[in-house]
């Protein structure tokens, strides 16, 4: 089976799970795969597949990339670079032979780009110059806001992945190579599904980073607007550029009593936690720049841990939520996530419990990453190559 090449800008970034499950699914699928990053980050953990940088003063390396092209190679690689000009050319074409000589001497046969802005320019490049396949996955900030050269380089790639429907439908729209609905699985065997903890108050949990598009205030202001006697508890579990103003809200709004700012947590600690609460909410929304989520694997880990959720009717989410597990209402409409959280907390504990067995289910039959990796598998094998 074909050696792949997950290719992202930076690496491993901790919001970023779904590349380390992915990687993971398509190892179990039979595949060896590496990873080629940009920006190697610090991390903790040792991984037991190989990790690439690229950097800048590496020109023997890009000079052993030349070396080990074809003249057709070069024609092809000029053709998309020249394609796209957000990036600078001899950028494209520089780094595009440093990736070839990794291509090269690890016997990589596949690329597979996250993202869809620079990680896949370079990838064309690099795939063109060595004759070998190329896909891409957009995740939403690349589709949507930085979408520079978008059609020109998906013209390029073998086959596009996107992770929800409307993705699907935009990306269907570009009249390009094939598109495939692909949503990003979830390994259901790393999350405990807990029992209900039998609270004497409803606690809520919100995990993620804090920036707009998140959509916390919308949930603050809607537990202001419920009577102190009813109000849930929620715990806050992230950091980001919000947090400041989010903590100013909460002041104003004396809800002090009510939320907690726990702030960053790494996954196990958060597996850890999810057994003291009754319920997630994300109440995301389209940020001021366009930016959203697109289909948040943060809830199908919430829903495999057992969880019910409340969320907003944003991209990928009403795929993700159904009746039996949770509720999606409007964006920025506090009054709308108000009556959800007020009806979740009257619900008898006999519906909760039967919500939390219906999402930890729906993860597993519909967003399981071992099923996920094994589609993805078959795109790649599908893909013919020159090498």
């Amino acid at each position: 089976m074909k050696h792949i090449a997950i290719y992202v800008p930076q690496f491993p970034v901790p919001s970023e799970t779904f590349v380390i499950t992915e990687i993971e699914a398509l190892r179990a699928a039979g595949h060896k795969v590496s990873v080629i990053t940009m920006e190697h980050l610090a991390h903790t953990n040792q991984f037991d597949f190989e990790v690439f940088e690229l950097k800048r003063e590496r020109i023997t390396t890009t000079l052993k990339g030349l070396c080990c092209t074809t003249l057709q190679g070069v024609a092809n690689a000029y053709k998309a670079a020249s394609s796209q000009h957000a990036i600078r050319n001899l950028s494209l074409l520089y780094f595009g032979l440093q990736i070839n000589y990794l291509i090269k001497k690890q016997q990589i046969s596949h690329i597979h780009c996250h993202f869809m802005h620079s990680s896949l320019a370079y990838g064309i490049v690099a795939a063109k110059y060595a004759g070998i396949g190329v896909s891409s996955v957009g995740h939403g900030h690349d589709v949507y806001v930085n979408a520079n050269d978008l059609n020109a380089k998906l013209a390029f790639c073998d086959f596009n992945v996107a992770v929800c429907q409307d993705m699907f439908h935009l990306l269907q729209n570009i009249k390009t190579h094939s598109v495939h609905l692909l949503h990003c699985g979830v390994d259901v065997t790393k999350f405990t599904h807990h029992k209900s903890p039998g609270n004497h108050q409803v606690k809520l949990l919100f995990v993620g980073r804090l920036v707009d598009k998140k959509g916390i205030e919308f949930a603050l202001q809607a537990l202001a607007d419920i009577p102190a006697l009813q109000r849930p508890q929620l715990d806050i579990v992230g950091s980001g550029p919000k947090l400041a103003s989010l903590v100013a809200s909460v002041n104003y709004l004396h809800l002090n009593k009510w939320v907690r700012f726990l702030g960053q947590r790494d996954s196990h600690e958060i597996i850890t936690l999810s057994k003291e609460y009754d319920a997630f909410i994300a109440p995301f929304c389209i940020a001021e720049n366009g930016d959203k989520d697109t289909g948040p694997v943060v809830l199908k880990e919430a829903m495999a841990m057992g969880l019910p959720t409340i969320t907003t009717n944003i991209m990928g989410c009403t795929e993700i939520v159904d009746e039996s597990c949770g509720y999606t209402v409007p964006s920025k409409d506090s009054a709308a996530l108000k009556k959800a959280i007020l009806t979740f907390c009257q619900l008898p504990e006999a519906e909760r419990r039967k919500m939390r067995l219906a999402a930890r289910n729906r993860v597993q039959a519909h967003f399981n990453a071992r099923k996920q990796g094994l589609k993805l598998s078959y795109l790649i094998e599908q893909v013919a190559y020159e090498n």
